[in-house]
Parts: structure tokens; C-alpha cells; sequence
């Protein structure tokens, strides 16, 4: 079954647990498990002075303050830019004006774009 770990729950920040609140919604539907069964390997997600991992394997996230081991996808910006992003006003146009910085292999994004808003899209 999928879930969402922190492995160090005591030290977790506000955006973990942002991220947790929001996966974990969206893990209730069709569209979001759908989403997280394809998500695999290691994304950094910045905003602000707050950093997280994101580690993605046998249906779990494992979520760890810092950015740790090798990521294939960093994506920083404001809380704000990320939390429209997760709540479905769009990635592009945060990315074009420089608001949402993305680094790595960015289509490895898609699928948690659509577990993050996959509420929206059943």
C-alpha cells in the first residue's frame, strides 16, 4: 500500500509536511494512485530556507529534511509559486518568469504534478 514515511519525523519542516498533506489526499483517488505508482527515484523541493527529499520507492516516499543523496529532479522556489503549482494554476508560466527553478531530468515531474493535483483532475 502507498504511503508517506518521514524518517525523522521530530526534525520535519512546514513543506514536508505541506507535501505529506497533499499526497496523502490525493493518494485516495483513482487519478492519484495512478500518479504515485509511477513515481520513482530521488526529487529535492526547495522554498525559502526549507529543503526536502523526496525519495520515491516501493510504493512509499520517504521524506527527509535536507537535500540528500543524488536527486534526478530539483525543483525551488516560494511557498507560494510551489503551493500554486500543487493546486493546479499551472507550472509554465512560474517557470518562464523565473519564480520555479527546475534542474535534472524535469519529465520525471510529470507524475508528481499529477499526484499533486490529482483531485482536481478526477
Amino acid at each position: 500500500m502507498a504511503e508517506v514515511i518521514f524518517t525523522k519525523p521530530g526534525e520535519m519542516n512546514l513543506l514536508g509536511y505541506i507535501f505529506c498533506s497533499l499526497v496523502e489526499r490525493n493518494l485516495a483517488t483513482a487519478p492519484g494512485a495512478r500518479a504515485f505508482a509511477k513515481m520513482k527515484g530521488t526529487v529535492w523541493v526547495g522554498a525559502s530556507d526549507m529543503r526536502i527529499t523526496l525519495e520515491f520507492k516501493d510504493q512509499k516516499v520517504y521524506m527527509t529534511v535536507g537535500e540528500q543523496g543524488k536527486a534526478a529532479v530539483r525543483v525551488r522556489g516560494s511557498m507560494d509559486t510551489l503551493l500554486g503549482v500543487s493546486l493546479g494554476k499551472g507550472m509554465v508560466g512560474p517557470v518562464l518568469s523565473g519564480k520555479l527553478k527546475i534542474g535534472g531530468k524535469i519529465w520525471r515531474l510529470l507524475p508528481m504534478l499529477k499526484l499533486l493535483a490529482a483531485e482536481k483532475s478526477s
